[in-house]
Formats: C-alpha cells, sequence, structure tokens
C-alpha cells in the first residue's frame, strides 16, 4: 500500500484539478463584477488557482522540471517593455491589473505544459476542453432554434435565423474559442481509437456547424488557414479533401454560402473595420513610444476621434478589432512587436516539433492539429480583438502548453528532413498533362522551400533553447536549484 502511494503522481493531477478550473469555468460561466478598478471574471479567479496548484509539480524537481518553451525570450520582453509602458503611463490600478493579467497567460503556458507532458494527464485534458466546448456548442444550436437576442445580424440573408453566441458575449467571441476548440477535438480525433475516435469526430462535426452558425467569416477563413498549415506539416496532398469536407458544410447553413461570398467585399463591416484600423494608427503615431497603457485603448480611441474628425464613425469609444495595433497603441510600437513575436514564435513551434517527431505518426498529427488551432486563432487575431477577449485568448495560451507539454520529449531530437511519398501505380491524373505539370510546380515549391530563409527562420532552434527561465536566478530562488537530469536538458518529471 505504501508502495502504491508513493507511486502516485500526487502533485501532477493536483495540477491537473487546478488547469480543470480554467477549461471548465472559464467557457461556461460568463459574466463580470469590479472589485474597484480591477474587473473579475472566471479568467481572473481560475487562472491564479490553476498556477498555485501547480507549485507542488513545478518545485518537486526545482528549476529544472520546468518545460522548454519556444516563446520565452519575447514574452519576458513583451512583459517587461509593457510593465515599463505601465509604470511610464502613471501605473494606474488597471492597467498593472491588464499587466498581471498577461503575465498569468504566460504563467499558465508553464503551468499546462508542465501537466501535459504526462500522455494520460495531457489527454484528460483535452477531452475536457473538448466536452466543455461541445456543451457551449449545444447551448448554441438551443439560441439557433429558440433565438431570443439577435446579435450583429446587419447584412444578412434573410434566411439566417440569429448568430449564435453560446455562453459568450458576442458571436465573434465565441467563434474565437471554437477554433482552438476545434483544433483540441481534432487532435483527439488522431490519437484515440475505437469508440473515443468516433466520439471526438462526431463533437468536432457539431463544432465546425456551431462555428458556421455564428457566422464569423474572420474566424471561417483563420481556421482554414490554420487547418492549411497544419495538412501542409503532414501531407500536401491532403489539403484538398480538407477543403471539400469543409466546403460540404455550407449548404447545410442557411446564408452562409452568401456570408462566404462577402468576404471579397470592402463594402459594410469590412470598411469599417479599415476606419477602425485607422483610429488605431493615428493613436500608435501620438504616442508609440510607450503608448497609453494595456486596456486602455478606448482612451486612445476616443482622443483620436475628437481630434480628428475624419475618423468620427459615430462611437467614442471602440476596439481597434486587430489585436496586434491595439496592443501596439496601448504599449508602444516596442511593446506590440514583442507581442506579435510571442504570438509568432508560439505559432511556429507546431513546424519545429513536427521534424523532429520522427516515428510517431500520431504524435505528428496531434501536433499539427493543436498547430492548426493554434495559428486559426492568432490569423483571427489580424481582423478582430481575439487577444483582449478573455473567454477565449486564454486558450491560446492553453493550446501552447498542451503543444509544450506533447512536444516535451522530441525536442532534442534531431529534425529529420520529410518528403512525401508518392505512388508508384499510375493514374488518370498523374499521366495527365494537367497532372505532369502539377506535379512539376510542386516540386519547384518543395526545392525552393527546402532551400529557402524562410524554413531556415521557422524550424530554427528557439532562442535560449527553452532553457532562459530554468537557467535564470529567479528560478533558482523560486523553486529551487533542482538536478539537471542526464544530457543537460530541462524534463518534467512525470
Amino acid at each position: 500500500m505504501l508502495s502504491r502511494l508513493t507511486r502516485f503522481d500526487w502533485a501532477g493531477w493536483l495540477a491537473l484539478a487546478g488547469t480543470a478550473f480554467v477549461l471548465i469555468l472559464a467557457p461556461l460561466v460568463p459574466g463580470r463584477e469590479s472589485a474597484g478598478a480591477i474587473p473579475l471574471d472566471t479568467i481572473v479567479l481560475t487562472v491564479p488557482i490553476a498556477i498555485l496548484l501547480a507549485v507542488p509539480l513545478l518545485t518537486r524537481g526545482g528549476r529544472f522540471s520546468i518545460p522548454r518553451l519556444g516563446i520565452e525570450l519575447p514574452a519576458l520582453v513583451f512583459l517587461g517593455w509593457a510593465l515599463v509602458s505601465a509604470l511610464a503611463t502613471g501605473a494606474q490600478p488597471s492597467v498593472i491589473a491588464t499587466w498581471a493579467r498577461y503575465a498569468s497567460y504566460v504563467l499558465l503556458i508553464y503551468v499546462v505544459a508542465a501537466v501535459a507532458a504526462d500522455e494520460t494527464r495531457r489527454r484528460l485534458m483535452l477531452w475536457i476542453l473538448a466536452i466543455t466546448g461541445s456543451i457551449t456548442v449545444g447551448h448554441g444550436f438551443w439560441q439557433y432554434v429558440s433565438p431570443t437576442t439577435n446579435i450583429g445580424m446587419q447584412g444578412l440573408d434573410a434566411s439566417v435565423a440569429t448568430r449564435v453566441f453560446a455562453t459568450f458575449d458576442n458571436p465573434n467571441f465565441y467563434a474565437e474559442f471554437l477554433v482552438l476548440v476545434f483544433g483540441v477535438t481534432l487532435a483527439l480525433v488522431f490519437i484515440e481509437r475505437g469508440l473515443l475516435r468516433y466520439l471526438a469526430a462526431v463533437l468536432i462535426v457539431a463544432q465546425a456547424m456551431a462555428l458556421l452558425l455564428t457566422y464569423t467569416r474572420g474566424s471561417w477563413l483563420a481556421l482554414a488557414f490554420g487547418l492549411a498549415i497544419g495538412v501542409l506539416m503532414i501531407d500536401g496532398r491532403l489539403i484538398w479533401p480538407f477543403a471539400l469536407g469543409g466546403a460540404s458544410l455550407i449548404p447545410f447553413v442557411p446564408g452562409a454560402l452568401s456570408r462566404v461570398m462577402s468576404i471579397f467585399s470592402l463594402e459594410g463591416t469590412a470598411s469599417f473595420r479599415l476606419i477602425l484600423w485607422r483610429v488605431a494608427g493615428d493613436a500608435i503615431a501620438t504616442r508609440p513610444v510607450f503608448g497609453v497603457g494595456l486596456g486602455r485603448f478606448y482612451d486612445a480611441f476616443t482622443q483620436a476621434v475628437l481630434s480628428n474628425p475624419e475618423l468620427n464613425i459615430g462611437y467614442l469609444f471602440y476596439g481597434a478589432h486587430q489585436s496586434y495595433f491595439q496592443l501596439a497603441a496601448e504599449t508602444g510600437v516596442i511593446g506590440g512587436l514583442a507581442f506579435a513575436w510571442m504570438v509568432f514564435e508560439g505559432c511556429r513551434m507546431g513546424g519545429f516539433y513536427n521534424l523532429r517527431m520522427t516515428g510517431d505518426l500520431r504524435a505528428r498529427l496531434a501536433n499539427a492539429a493543436l498547430a492548426a488551432g493554434i495559428i486559426a486563432f492568432a490569423v483571427n487575431a489580424l481582423t478582430s480583438n481575439a487577444f483582449q477577449h478573455p473567454r477565449g485568448a486564454v486558450f491560446f495560451f492553453v493550446l501552447l502548453g498542451l503543444q509544450g507539454g506533447l512536444g516535451a520529449s522530441y525536442w532534442t531530437n534531431p529534425a529529420v528532413k520529410r518528403t512525401s511519398v508518392r505512388s508508384l501505380v499510375p493514374t488518370v491524373w498523374s499521366v495527365s498533362v494537367i497532372g505532369r505539370v502539377y506535379a512539376a510546380i510542386e516540386r519547384l515549391i518543395a526545392a525552393w522551400w527546402s532551400a529557402s530563409l524562410v524554413r531556415r527562420v521557422l524550424m530554427r532552434e528557439p532562442t535560449g533553447n527553452g532553457m532562459l527561465l530554468a537557467e535564470s536566478t529567479l528560478a533558482r530562488l523560486v523553486i529551487g536549484e533542482g538536478r539537471q537530469p542526464c544530457g543537460g536538458s530541462p524534463r518534467v518529471e512525470q
């Protein structure tokens, strides 16, 4: 009995319980209250719990139990400059609270990665998020058949009953969350077997339908882009089945086709966004060094609109509808670039792991699925304030942690150049003129990619080799020296 208790990893399961607070409560519990200038919501309340309950897991092995992450350096630059910006703009409580929220997101990546380094715990976290997200999908379907509130219905086809938003405040916010949940559930489709795989497949179809019912074009495009990158990580020939599979759902959703066609129009909401981006540009130009302080974009918006009548769109405060512009206005150009760098590093880690997951197809597929969700959310932020919507944004950092935990054991593996394996059996397509031209173009693109600077930048090892935090004085002081494992690389004890 004593031996069994000794083997039980209570620290790991305690940390899992902490992350479960975020995975379950953040999507299902809406609303926000205020304590003075500090907003209180499920993110503010659950993320600290997840971090605190992970302390025993992280301290058990000392600083060398800290997971390796590729976003370390840009995250430190962003948080450091954002703190300087907060102090330079008056250190208002709301600004400091917003800075603490972003800092907690970064810490959450380490927590989730430490928990997800264990395969069993990682699968449980994936299922918890997939099921929680699917509960919101059921809520969204109920909203569609029994609409009580219509949000953003301007310009939509008369056949559209409503735009679903489930427990979220807005269909756009909900769509941002769904692209992340889609990546998680797709990972489960790849790693599970038997009935669980079929269940995951059913859930992912329901999630895709719910995403279409949000009628959020930016999220549709972002997910398509993310999936395309994920597919290219595995085999480019799978692009067409994925594209046809997604397109096959559109006819089943009233008004979806006309909504897709409106993507190519610069009228309506597209022109409105262009004006919002001009307002953000004016705010950045006015205070390019320190910005106006994290979370204070509305103040910058008001000032820009009042000082420039050409930018007056009938609102005195509004979001930039572009997360990176908004953060640049809040923290200055340096802060905005540092945040974009951090997001870019997070997005490219899927490719870094993919080249090192030799001989483990399920891991490669799961990694590609998570990368698709991560990239989709980052692209979505180009046309929305995705990172300023906490109940969705927190899961971008959760997925970075899940991917970090999945890839932890592959970090030091040598990168293996992958080649496409083609069938030796001639087909009508392969021997046709069009097929031969297509194959020649594909070979040229593959040759360019193999020798390109872009590939070297995307696939390079992250600065600091993921060990900047583990080797820092702060880590020694906070969680102890610990014992470096053989080979000199930090790992998470399982």
